[in-house]
């Protein structure tokens, strides 16, 4: 049994590199990669290297709904699965084959277009194992640990009361504290005092004018 279909899916491999999500869906705003950037890749590759592909659609369903647009107008959808097979020939006579499902929703005669073109996209992506420029290694990066509010309230307090006591601040925040409590205390016995006086001077004048 000849085996040469094997290496040229290797060589293929080695031709094309990494596609990129260069496209943008119009409607939902995310970036995708389009079944037409790979048929570009892979031509050069395939033709280069001897191989080619034929398709054989295994089973079709398609069902057909009633249904209501947006705008309030009535309208149909037809929603197309498809279970299909690829096969990839070497000029041996040698093949590899891949099966899968796709699926395809039209309101019009796209529906078997759409699952076709999913069907070839995703034949290609996995067969050949194609890379896409954005990809990034999982053990690349960790994870940073949210912390609650509380934790970080406890921190800060944390801080605070270490600043205070090992004087890390300067003057440390109990010497300021402890200041601030004095100067009240002194502005309050100041003021008691005068106000004692006044009362005395008022209580004098007093008596003198009864004289």
């Amino acid at each position: 049994m000849s085996t040469l279909i094997y290496k040229k899916m290797n060589d293929v491999m080695k031709e094309i590199g990494s596609i990129g999500k260069s496209q943008t869906n119009t409607h939902q705003g995310f970036k995708f990669r389009g079944i037409d950037q790979f048929v570009n890749a892979l031509y050069p590759a395939l033709t280069k290297n001897g191989v080619f592909m034929t398709v054989d659609v295994l089973e079709r369903t398609e069902t057909i709904k009633d249904v209501v647009r947006s705008n309030g107008n009535p309208g149909v959808d037809k929603h197309v699965a498809l279970r299909v097979k690829y096969t990839f020939h070497a000029e041996d006579g040698s093949s590899v084959s891949s099966i899968l499902v796709s699926e395809g929703l039209d309101s019009g005669d796209k529906a078997t277009n759409k699952a076709l073109s999913a069907a070839l996209k995703y034949a290609l992506i996995q067969t050949f194992s194609i890379p896409t420029v954005d990809m990034e290694e999982a053990d690349s990066t960790s994870p940073v640990m949210g912390t609650t509010k509380a934790a970080k309230k406890s921190a800060i307090e944390e801080k605070i009361i270490a600043a205070a006591t090992t004087g890390a601040v300067n003057p440390p925040i109990s010497d300021k504290l402890k200041e601030s409590a004095d100067n009240i205390a002194n502005l309050a016995a100041a003021s008691n005092g005068a106000a004692k006086k006044s009362f005395r001077k008022t209580d004098a004048k007093v008596e003198g004018w009864e004289n």
